[in-house]
């Protein structure tokens, strides 16, 4: 009996880049040698899925069940959870596509070092290290689990960025000025710290809300820029001793209402992105029926959660009436046909930061001014 040769790590990996070439996730030449030459499945030696009990389940090369399945998830073009606190997920590799769509938002004229927020596995590193060269790549995270690790897993390559440990929104002495901040964890603002940190005319790429907002240092208390159109959902920044995870509160009890919207707006992409900036941080979820959306809930860090019944009805609890803003941001989503991420902009001035539609004076949303 012939079997088929499972393809090897070099195949796959050559697959990946073809393929994001080919949809044209890809377009840099340096960028696609980048990709071609850096090996993710050093960086990713297992991930956890969710298994058939809900549990979160390693998935490893080292295990033979399962080390052809590990090889070709590592090459998909899709994310994979790589370190849990208390069972959620804390840090991840993030989707090669969008990886390679905020590495190519920093431009070819970066000038002088460049700094990345979030090293998880560190094959992010890796990649701005044979693109910039070791001596100008500084990562930061505050797991030193995940440091230790991403260490370890660079040693096994040519790649020798510098890693440090501590709170990516603070720590501030790391050889700057920089060319270029990247983040790879979420966030509700930009902390005033990485503007510090930058050279004028360098260039912050970092997630935002449900979106990636690229923008440009222009004065020492300045900068402005707009949201790349792919949508992103990161894992939040982490501070010393935090896990990221927004705490769900019980749900309401009493005082539902007639909705003006049905279960389908959580699956919105760019209502979504609008949510994530009017509102801030949310937890989500939605309930199936037969495949079919029927209810849903979301909930933010402070006691206030609102849920979405199978009769239509909605019911708030907590001091923001979640759905009711809800409902608010989806009214003016409509007013304005519905905008795509690649609409809305982003500025920080010294009176604060804020995320707009169209233009600076359009519709407005302020964000957390820093720390």
């Amino acid at each position: 009996m012939t079997t088929t040769a499972e393809p090897t790590a070099d195949a796959l990996r050559a697959a990946l880049v073809d393929a994001l070439t080919a949809d044209g996730s890809l377009a840099d030449p340096a960028w696609q040698r980048a990709f071609r030459d850096v090996p993710r499945h050093l960086f990713v030696p297992y991930f956890y899925r969710q298994g058939p009990d809900g549990r979160q389940q390693r998935i490893s090369g080292d295990d033979p069940e399962h080390a052809a399945g590990w090889l070709r998830a590592v090459y998909a073009n899709r994310p994979l959870v790589t370190h849990l606190i208390g069972g959620n997920a804390a840090s991840s590799s993030t989707q090669p596509s969008l990886m390679a769509a905020m590495l190519q938002a920093l431009g070819d004229d970066v000038d002088g070092p460049v700094k990345e927020i979030g090293t998880g596995t560190g094959y992010n590193a890796a990649l701005l290290a044979h693109r910039y060269g070791s001596d100008r790549v500084v990562t930061v995270d505050v797991d030193p689990d995940v440091t230790a690790e991403a260490r370890r897993r660079l040693d096994s390559t040519p790649y020798r960025p510098t890693v440090v440990t501590a709170d990516g929104a603070t720590f501030t002495d790391a050889g700057g000025p920089f060319g270029a901040i990247i983040a790879t964890c979420g966030l509700d603002h930009v902390p005033t710290t990485w503007l510090q940190a930058l050279a004028g005319g360098g260039v912050i790429v970092a997630p935002l809300g449900a979106g990636v907002v690229r923008a440009e240092k222009t004065g020492t208390t300045e900068a402005g820029g707009r949201f790349l159109p792919t949508g992103a959902y990161f894992i939040p920044l982490r501070t010393v001793g935090g896990s990221g995870v927004i705490r769900r509160p019980a749900l309401p009890t009493v005082g539902a209402r007639p909705s003006e919207l049905g279960p389908d707006v959580v699956v919105d992409e760019h209502f979504r992105f609008l949510v994530s900036i009017a509102l801030g941080p949310l937890g989500w979820n939605y309930d199936l029926n037969d495949g079919r959306r029927v209810g849903a809930c979301l909930w933010d860090g402070a006691g206030s959660i609102a849920e979405l019944r199978p009769d239509g009805s909605v019911a708030e609890a907590g001091p923001r009436l979640l759905w009711s803003e809800l409902e608010a941001a989806h009214r003016l989503y409509a007013a304005n046909g519905r905008p795509a991420r690649e609409r809305y902009g982003f500025s920080i001035t010294s009176s604060g930061q804020r995320v707009w539609l169209d233009r600076p004076d359009g519709p407005y949303w302020p964000l957390n001014p820093g720390c």
